[in-house]
């Protein structure tokens, strides 16, 4: 669903000084390909590489004339990009550090110039562009999910392995509720077993909603009668919740109601600071056979929408919290 590619260095260079951007708005977050952090702080690596081009001249002519260019081309390229944590060793050359590097936590492609002689099938240059059968370019077609536990955290899973932080947000959750309790126990082992070596546990945060524990015939629905909903809902929680995370992983819990005059709970998310997942039918999971096989159409977000919802949920402007942030701390073994 959200691609992981290692970008040479060097070749971003090489795009600048030749005025070549066809391949750079490629990358991003509406086209599913991210540039991976590697090494870690991989926008000074580009700039360094930059600077070593023209032998540090940063007076010359040339070095005026491309550095807006690739000014331009980092910005985008680092907006968004997939997060190593991986240090430089700057005894080896970029690509051979990265051959390395795929060797223990595999890229989905390694992205650079022609002539390195390597015999590796994610090894690719720019001139995959040019060949529409080639899917380590031209990517899978976004399939419907089967609304198992295990089915929706495989196909979140190269986000959520890479993700500092995971925002969960459905309206309907209910932490006590089997089928709740077997998905989010998966998409917490998803992130969790497969994260790359050296990188800490995401911090979760889960939101749900009060509005439809309330039934109509019980009246108005007050403030202390939303609270009361919401306390019950933070007890299950507490119960519920420690056990599905591994121990030392910390969680935040909150209850949300419809702002007035704002954008209704409705809609379910997961949000992380790599990319968002539309789950139009939330994350309870079903068993085998159960709904007629049901399936889901799990999408991931476009730059526009996720802005906006991560604006909401992540950065909590214009929702309304009856109760939160609730801290939880994982128990499991």
């Amino acid at each position: 669903m959200i691609y992981e590619y290692a970008l040479d260095p060097k070749l971003v260079v090489d795009w600048a000084v030749n005025r070549k951007g066809n391949v750079v708005g490629q990358f991003g977050m509406d086209q599913r390909r991210l540039v991976s952090d590697f090494p870690q702080n991989w926008a000074g690596e580009v700039i360094g590489a930059f600077y070593e081009h023209f032998g540090y001249d940063d007076g010359s002519l040339e070095f005026q004339n491309a550095q807006p260019e690739l000014q331009s081309y980092v910005q985008w390229l680092s907006e968004f990009t997939f997060p190593r944590d991986v240090k430089r060793s700057g005894d080896q050359p970029w690509f051979s550090e990265a051959m390395a590097e795929h060797g223990e936590y595999p890229f989905y492609a390694i992205m650079t110039a022609k002539g390195n002689g390597v015999e590796c099938r994610q090894v690719i240059t720019p001139d995959v562009v040019d060949d529409i059968r080639d899917v380590r370019w031209y990517l899978p077609t976004i399939s419907t999910t089967k609304k198992s536990a295990e089915d929706l955290a495989t196909v979140m899973e190269p986000m959520l392995r890479g993700a500092t932080y995971i925002v969960l947000v459905d309206p309907y959750f209910d932490a006590s509720d089997a089928r709740y309790q077997a998905s989010f126990s998966a998409l917490i082992r998803h992130a969790c077993e497969t994260r790359v070596k050296g990188r800490g546990l995401p911090k979760l945060t889960v939101m749900t909603g009060i509005e439809q524990k309330h039934k109509p015939h019980e009246g108005e629905f007050t403030r202390a009668a939303m609270v009361r909903v919401a306390d019950d809902l933070r007890v299950k929680a507490l119960r519920d919740i420690p056990k599905l995370l591994p121990a030392g992983m910390s969680c935040d819990f909150f209850c949300l109601k419809h702002p007035p005059g704002g954008d209704p709970l409705h809609n379910r998310y997961v949000l992380t600071d790599i990319g968002g997942v539309i789950v139009p039918y939330g994350l309870a999971a079903y068993k085998p056979g159960e709904v007629h096989e049901a399936k889901d159409d799990l999408m991931p977000m476009p730059k526009g929408i996720y802005s906006e919802r991560h604006q909401q949920y992540v950065k909590k402007v214009g929702i309304d919290i009856v109760l939160g942030p609730i801290p939880i701390v994982g128990s499991a073994k």
